[in-house]
């Protein structure tokens, strides 16, 4: 049985027991990730759409984008479909300039045989961003029609993908979740990358309503940071997948949710900045005002486990949220040193542990330490 089988069969007989499932990794991510992708490979550097379209088709692992890339009006999703893509790197030249503008690099195994996933992903030193205008130009967007190529523009999806390091990105101004981790995605690290959104963003006008789930929203309001598990049959709990670790992150400013979280997740020294606080209001296209305050930081949801410390959370609203899936699952959430600072409403307190349960090596920042070192180091370098 591989190791995917094994942390299945073990959940349903030690989650709710023991809480203490645990994968043995390396230390170099500080995480559940372990890979360098294909950064052995020889690279290939890009400076221009037709180029990395050229560079993926010629089937090159190891990927060097040269200044800002634009995906055209129409947004391009770039997809990573089959095992061909192993050991793969996409990263930006140094300096910190690196860009893709309206592209979403989407790995993907949905289709492939049970209990294969793609493995051995590396992103990193990028900035993922939208262009507000084509977003704003865009034929009203409505989930399951061909109108909905807006709907599924994230910066960077993960579908069925096991080990995997996202570090040193920007995510801005994407109009579905910035990231996402889901399908049984596994042992996966997310550390010192940049969320957030501009204030053209939140001000935009026109702001367009779009029908993601079943309802319209406005565009504007849709400021969501990352999702880990994509429903409560795609939880930690349901299928003994989604480790993830996340460190060293900066959410903020201008960020209305989320991270949502049904994984088994360690969280630590991120910075949670929602200051200065949104109150205002804009004006979608019917009419109507909404609201841009923040309505959560942390979401843990039915199916998931959160080990959350030494992290600092600065303004922000509601900032431990429970939402239960109509699954019934249990979820966990538990917390130590973290810091609250000027936070609103109300907040979930987790339960006290001592040590994380994962197996490998980490160095937490302090939380009164968090701002100055995670605002010096997130995103591109």
């Amino acid at each position: 049985m591989n190791v995917q089988a094994l942390k299945k069969s073990a959940v349903a007989l030690c989650f709710l027991s023991s809480l203490s499932l645990g994968v043995a990794q390396a230390a170099d991510t500080g995480g559940y990730a372990t890979t360098t992708g294909g950064d052995s490979y020889t690279s290939t550097t890009v400076t221009t759409l037709a180029e990395l379209k050229a560079a993926i088709a010629n089937g090159s692992h190891h990927i060097i984008v040269k200044g800002t890339i634009y995906g055209g009006s129409s947004l391009t999703t770039l997809t990573f479909a089959t095992t061909d893509w192993n050991n793969t790197t996409i990263e930006g030249a140094s300096g910190g300039n690196a860009a893709l503008e309206n592209i979403q690099l989407k790995f993907d195994g949905e289709q492939l045989s049970t209990g294969t996933n793609i493995e051995n992903i590396k992103i990193s030193n990028l900035s993922f961003y939208g262009n507000i205008s084509d977003l704003q130009n865009l034929p009203t967007q409505i989930y399951g029609t061909d109108d909905n190529v807006g709907i599924n523009y994230e910066g960077v999806s993960l579908r069925r993908i096991t080990n995997a390091y996202i570090t040193h990105c920007n995510f801005f101004d994407t109009s579905d979740d910035l990231m996402s981790v889901t399908l049984s995605s596994d042992d996966v690290t997310i550390s010192y990358n940049h969320f957030y959104f501009t204030d053209d963003w939140a001000n935009m006008s026109p702001d367009p309503l779009w029908n993601w789930v079943g309802s319209y929203t406005d565009l504007a309001g849709e400021r969501l940071a990352m999702v880990i598990g994509a429903n409560y049959s795609d939880s930690y709990v349901a299928t003994g997948y989604l480790h993830v670790t996340v460190h060293h992150n900066w959410f903020g400013p201008n960020m209305r949710g989320r991270p949502l979280y049904r994984g088994w997740v360690h969280q630590y020294s991120n910075l949670f900045d929602n200051h200065p606080a949104l109150t205002g209001t804009v004006t979608a296209e019917d009419g109507n005002e909404y609201t841009q305050k923040q309505y959560e930081a942390d979401q843990i949801v039915s199916g998931g486990v959160l080990y959350s410390e030494s992290n600092y959370f600065y303004y922000t609203n509601n900032t431990n949220t429970i939402s239960e899936d109509s699954s019934g699952y249990d979820y966990k959430f538990y917390e130590k040193n973290n810091t609250y600072s000027n936070t609103t409403g109300t907040s979930s307190t987790g339960d006290s542990f001592s040590s994380f349960p994962g197996d490998y090596s980490y160095t937490v920042t302090s939380a009164s330490n968090v701002p100055s070192v995670v605002e010096a180091s997130a995103g591109p370098q």
